[in-house]
């Protein structure tokens, strides 16, 4: 009679059961996360759960004892392992870098993560599946929100989770736990980033557990979902951390995934005065980032998203250092990509500055490129000036490889006269050994083009002086140009004699 009682009192009571009993008992489930450990690429839990590295989703027994889960926690910090389980993979991360003395040392032992989340009763069969009739968990006021969070995770049951340092960082340079990190994170819920972003901020001998993550290869995912996820003074300190130390920073920059991260601080950050703080260590590596691909790309994305006010740190940088970097084989294409995006008054002072050095960068390999790069924009105040103080060198440049193609652009600008007339005048022996050089008789064939095109006089005096030369021009490179001047140069040629009319 007594049960017939407590099963009918149920039906007869009307009182709902209220939000907060329910939060209770899910405050209650806890599941630690630390004790997880790889067993044949499934992540198993020591009360029986399994996560199937499928779809990310955990499912429990319903089946634990506490005495046997301290004993296995025991045997995990002595061993590393559970029973027949696989070791738990070595970090990516050499002992001379990060520090780390012993692989399966149970590292920040005291760091724990305690967070809510949804609450699924267990079914028939012992899974958490179901959610019984007149109770409800909400961490969101929109029903439907609160279902699409549900399926983010999987059906995950995440009751109370309890996340020690070393397993969440194996978790999260994982890529089946990267993306179960990368599912909590997608719920936005405050307390769950918040505890989150505390785990990930912590310190593993001095370096910050989030400055490993943003290099690896699927703990970069979950840094990219925790920046998503921050409010404003949470992204605050997201950046304290990583611009904590400038060579930490840098090495950041230059790292594949690392760079994306810090260009997506730059995006969200565009309009925050606390910009100013990335911009100044931006600029204090300036120079190791533009002699690096990556991290050009990422100096190049700041100059596209930030204003000129915040800019300008970065291009007073790249005056100074504006010779240094010309001369460089990675650095003259950085600075030439520079060159496209600089604006305002720097932008004069830059170009100033590399068309006073002509001659000193038309004879280096790596900064004649640099030359090109300002004579190609076609601004004539800037192509007089180069071409005008390289006047007394286009012989010597007409006979090098990297110089030919400076003495080749100014023959195409519209200063070309200045080239054109030291060709002419040069002796006849000089004129003969730019003819014959394998670099030269580009040069040669490029002046006689342009002064017939142009109809300029000089076309005239070219062809009289190598018309005697034409029998020692018919071998080796000089051939190129005897071929030109016989079959006639061809721009306008009904407007100049052939080359038979001139040898009459």
């Amino acid at each position: 009679m007594e049960k017939e009682k407590e099963i009918a009192e149920p039906e007869n009571s009307e009182t709902p059961k209220s939000v907060s009993s329910v939060d209770s008992s899910v405050e209650s489930l806890t599941l630690s996360l630390g004790n997880l450990s790889l067993n044949n690429g499934t992540l198993a839990s020591l009360w029986g759960t399994s996560i199937d590295s499928s779809n990310g989703s955990l499912a429990f027994s319903g089946d634990s004892n506490s005495t046997e889960i301290q004993e296995v926690r025991a045997d995990i910090q002595e061993t590393g392992y559970l029973g027949n389980s696989k070791p738990i993979p070595p970090p990516l991360y050499p002992e001379s870098i990060w520090g780390v003395e012993n692989a399966r040392n149970p590292l920040f032992a005291n760091l724990r993560l305690s967070v809510p989340a949804f609450y699924q009763p267990n079914n028939t069969d012992g899974a958490c599946n179901s959610t019984p009739e007149g109770s409800s968990v909400k961490l969101c006021q929109d029903s439907t929100t609160c279902q699409q969070n549900q399926e983010s995770v999987n059906g995950a049951v995440l009751c109370g989770v309890k996340i020690e340092g070393y397993d969440f960082v194996t978790l999260a340079v994982n890529e089946e736990g990267s993306k179960i990190l990368q599912n909590i994170l997608k719920l936005r819920h405050p307390e769950l980033t918040s505890q989150i972003l505390e785990r990930v901020i912590a310190p593993l001998y001095g370096v910050p557990i989030i400055c490993i993550l943003m290099v690896d290869e699927w703990g970069w995912h979950v840094c990219s979902k925790l920046i998503d996820s921050c409010n404003d003074q949470q992204l605050l300190l997201i950046l304290e951390t990583i611009t904590m130390h400038q060579e930490l920073f840098i090495n950041l920059s230059i790292n594949l995934y690392g760079s994306k991260l810090i260009k997506k601080m730059v995006k969200l950050l565009k309009r925050s005065p606390f910009i100013y703080c990335l911009v100044v260590r931006l600029y204090a590596g300036f120079y190791t980032l533009m002699m690096d691909r990556i991290g050009s790309y990422v100096l190049s994305y700041c100059l596209d998203y930030l204003d000129i006010t915040h800019s300008a740190l970065l291009y007073e940088a790249a005056i100074s250092l504006c010779l240094e970097l010309a001369t460089h084989v990675m650095g003259c294409i950085s600075l030439n990509n520079l060159i496209d995006k600089i604006q305002g008054p720097h932008r004069q002072c830059l170009l100033e500055l590399i068309s006073n050095n002509a001659v000193f960068l038309s004879h280096d390999p790596s900064g004649n490129h640099v030359v090109q790069k300002v004579l190609a924009l076609e601004n004539p105040i800037f192509t007089e000036r180069i071409c005008s103080l390289l006047r007394g060198h286009y012989v010597r440049l007409s006979l090098q490889k990297w110089g030919s193609h400076v003495v080749e652009k100014c023959l195409k600008s519209s200063a070309m006269h200045y080239a054109v007339e030291e060709l002419v005048n040069s002796s006849n022996n000089q004129l003969l050994q730019v003819a014959r050089d394998q670099f030269g008789n580009y040069v040669i064939q490029r002046a006689l083009k342009v002064t017939k095109k142009m109809n300029d006089p000089f076309h005239l005096e070219l062809l009289r002086s190598l018309q005697p030369h034409l029998e020692t021009l018919r071998k080796g490179y000089g051939r190129n140009v005897f071929n030109l001047i016989v079959n006639g140069v061809p721009f306008d040629e009904a407007r100049f004699p052939s080359y038979n009319s001139i040898v009459c």
